[in-house]
């Protein structure tokens, strides 16, 4: 452990407060208008509201030009996070997490899926290292699956989900980490998916899709508190029948 740390002091020294403003790659319907000092979390004082449920911190409610949005600073999780907690090694500014999110995002929305739309990414370069960001529209929504699963888990929205998860199993849209934190339900009843860092899109249909909402399951026994598993058990089956349905 001591080794790791010292390789990492080497590789991936902390970033300096006086880092400065990043570069920055627009969504193509914020072109030419997205800034830099959008991504300075301090300019915003106490208006820029710390998101603490879920991932691994690093994101903020804000409100500017662009309106209410969402501001996450990509960071690593797992073992490599002992190495760095937000350095990724540098291979062009197309190779960026942020930028592919924004073409993800994009493309995503062109096919009618719902995300939130990217306003844009950027990157602070260090040598042979960066760091990134993304900013994109804040979701009006009602809460999380997981959420809505505690209050009770009887009126979850089970086949809104199953039929949201066929949509984007048509259009071939993998999602890293399906989990029930990142199932948005809005208050009309929709259903949004978001964090899309290392999706993929364009995939056909197959086994992946039953991988994806076995994740989705494990998540809700995982953190299910007060919820029995037979709850849960009678719940998945509605998903998957009106999953199966909605495919087919």
């Amino acid at each position: 452990m001591e080794a790791l740390a010292r390789l990492a002091l080497m590789i991936a020294p902390e970033p300096r407060a006086d880092a400065g403003l990043p570069r920055v790659h627009a969504a193509r319907a914020w072109a030419a208008r997205a800034r830099a000092e959008w991504f300075d979390v301090r300019r915003y004082g106490a208006n820029a509201l710390p998101i603490g449920t879920g991932g691994r911190g690093g994101a903020w409610y804000l409100d500017g030009p662009f309106g209410s949005a969402v501001l996450r600073t990509y960071r690593r999780g797992g073992l490599a996070s002992r190495l760095s907690a937000e350095h990724y090694l540098w291979l062009g500014e197309s190779r960026t997490r942020g930028v592919r999110e924004v073409h993800l995002l994009e493309g995503l929305r062109e096919r009618g899926l719902p995300v939130p739309a990217p306003i844009a990414a950027a990157w602070w370069r260090e040598g042979c290292l960066y760091r990134a960001a993304l900013l994109m529209e804040r979701v009006p929504v009602r809460a999380d699956f997981l959420s809505l699963m505690h209050d009770d888990a009887t009126t979850a929205p089970w086949e809104e989900v199953g039929r949201a998860f066929s949509r984007f199993e048509r259009a071939g849209a993998r999602h890293p980490d399906l989990n029930a934190r990142n199932v948005l339900l809005r208050p009309d009843g929709g259903v949004v998916l978001i964090d899309w860092d290392r999706g993929r899109l364009g995939d056909r249909p197959g086994r992946w899709a039953a991988a994806e909402i076995a994740r989705f399951e494990r998540s809700l026994r995982k953190y299910r508190r007060h919820v029995a598993p037979e709850a849960i058990d009678a719940g998945m089956r509605r998903l998957r029948d009106a999953h199966r349905e909605a495919v087919s």
